[in-house]
């Protein structure tokens, strides 16, 4: 069991050092063109892998919809969030904000499929949003008033609201493929959906190592490798339990941007993260019990249809 959490605590240091890569790649094209080399690389490397696993990469037509749709929300709207973000907001705050995603993939939730949340959920949700603010106004809260918002930060809630969409769409899809099937083909769409835009752009990208580096880790490091460690902690310790270890999010991001970047944490980054933290903690504390013969259902199925390892 330590190993596989060993293997998720190595996926949050992954996706932390996604936002520092993202943070050296703004600077040398726009979002939709740093999203679409980062994902065809990917594809490339998810092709195989899936070939490899399942010794078939079809999926059945019905599958096709919401496939798409996970395409079109979690890798194009997301990315491209994600880099607007790091345009204008640093990396720490992004890895910070990260940690809502298990709150947006509850709120959604409740608006598509109508799952309720209890008293103690919402109250988690208005402690997440008091630290939110924090961050967002970097503790001067009489700027809520006055909208005084950095533009990065307001992106990457868009970027996180976007995950909630994400999720549900891939909740459809993988009651009909894999983890790794999903995945895969929502990056054929994804990339297929920017390509038309980002073509032209792609061919004259001044390029140089530290691109290459940066991208490369993105694709391989941040993509492939740490969805493929993700569902294996998920397939053998649960989602819930696996969703808590994204607030170690912010402390890997915090590390790598202290070395990498030179980004130091002010006082109202840590009392918001702390707030987030808290508020994410009760958020999905109180589940874990209904939830679990949930993911032992569909760990069941998996193992069946799909034999996921």
């Amino acid at each position: 069991m330590h190993f596989y959490y060993l293997l998720l605590l190595v996926t949050s240091f992954l996706w932390a050092g996604n936002f520092v890569a993202g943070k050296f790649l703004v600077g040398y094209a726009s979002p939709l063109a740093l999203t679409e080399m980062r994902w065809l690389i990917a594809v490339v490397l998810l092709f195989f892998f899936v070939l490899w696993k399942e010794k078939s990469v079809t999926v059945p037509k019905k599958a096709l919809l919401p496939l798409i749709l996970m395409g079109f929300s979690g890798v194009v709207l997301f990315n491209v969030f994600l880099f607007l973000a790091l345009r204008s907001t640093s990396a720490d705050n992004v890895g910070l904000l990260s940690t809502l995603n298990p709150i947006a993939i509850a709120v959604a939730a409740y608006f598509i499929f109508r799952e309720k949340m209890s008293v103690q959920q919402i109250f988690a949700m208005f402690v997440s949003l008091i630290g939110v603010l924090f961050v967002l106004t970097h503790g001067h809260l009489e700027n809520i008033f006055s909208m005084k918002f950095n533009i990065g930060d307001l992106y990457m809630l868009l970027a996180v609201s976007i995950w909630g969409l994400y999720s549900m769409a891939g909740r459809v899809a993988m009651k009909l493929v894999s983890p790794y099937k999903a995945t895969l083909w929502s990056g054929i769409f994804g990339t297929i959906f920017i390509l038309p835009f980002t073509f032209s752009e792609m061919t004259t990208i001044q390029t140089d190592g530290v691109f290459w580096i940066a991208t490369l880790y993105a694709a391989v490091g941040a993509t492939v490798l740490a969805m493929v460690f993700w569902n294996i902690g998920v397939h053998y310790i649960g989602g819930t339990k696996s969703g808590m270890f994204l607030n170690f999010n912010p402390i890997f991001t915090a590390i790598l941007a202290y070395f990498l970047l030179g980004e130091k944490i002010t006082g109202a980054q840590a009392i918001g993260a702390l707030l987030i933290m808290t508020g994410v903690v009760l958020f999905t504390v109180k589940v874990r019990k209904k939830e679990f013969k949930s993911i032992n259902s569909d760990t069941a199925y998996d193992k069946k249809k799909h034999n996921v390892s």
